[in-house]
């Protein structure tokens, strides 16, 4: 399976989550029989551009949130160009960043509005739903019906909990794309 990890990052928090997604992929991948688990790569999107959004079976994008419920920079720059990448029937897994503690009624924005942006061009964001249980804000426009539309990360106040976070979003990720192959099948 060919997995790409489209991050932008200012802080590199992003983008060490992002490394930390794709060796726990790629570690499920070969426990699974995969024949070539090392396709998972990451790129910066400040230096990939919408080239980025490379053909893969599973394109998986993080963003962090900044101020109050703003995109990262890099991915402020790129969005205009968002509206003429085709992403029909891609596969979108979503991860973000924020701060529940101070930015509690923006945590996580950035990941809904990629969220909705992706979808307007045709991405099936639908795998890597995440419970909103454990977290302490009060609004996120990542919410959707109830549930975050991907991995929700926050190093500012639960570092603790970040690694036992990816490894069983990475775990749920592999087994929803099994049932939807078997599915398929």
């Amino acid at each position: 399976m060919k997995i790409a990890l489209l991050y932008g990052s200012s802080t590199g928090r992003t983008r060490a989550a992002a490394e930390r997604i794709r060796h726990e992929l790629a570690s499920r991948l070969a426990e699974q029989g995969d024949e070539n688990p090392g396709t998972a790569v990451c790129l910066d999107v400040k230096q990939a551009g919408t080239d980025g959004f490379v053909d893969a079976d599973l394109l998986i994008v993080g963003a962090s949130t900044w101020s109050v419920g703003e995109l990262q920079e890099d991915w402020e720059r790129l969005f205009p160009q968002l509206a003429n990448v085709d992403l029909s029937g891609r596969r979108v897994a979503l991860f973000g960043l924020g701060d529940q503690r101070n930015y509690r009624d923006t945590f996580v924005d950035a990941m809904g509005i990629l969220h909705d942006t992706l979808c307007a061009q045709g991405a099936q964001v639908d795998v890597g739903h995440c419970s909103t249980d454990g977290y302490g804000f009060r609004e996120s426009r990542a919410v959707r019906d109830g549930r975050f539309c991907g991995l929700a990360l926050d190093d500012d106040n639960q570092p603790e909990l970040t690694a036992s976070r990816i490894r069983c979003w990475c775990d749920q990720l592999c087994a929803e794309l099994a049932k939807r192959r078997e599915r398929a099948a």
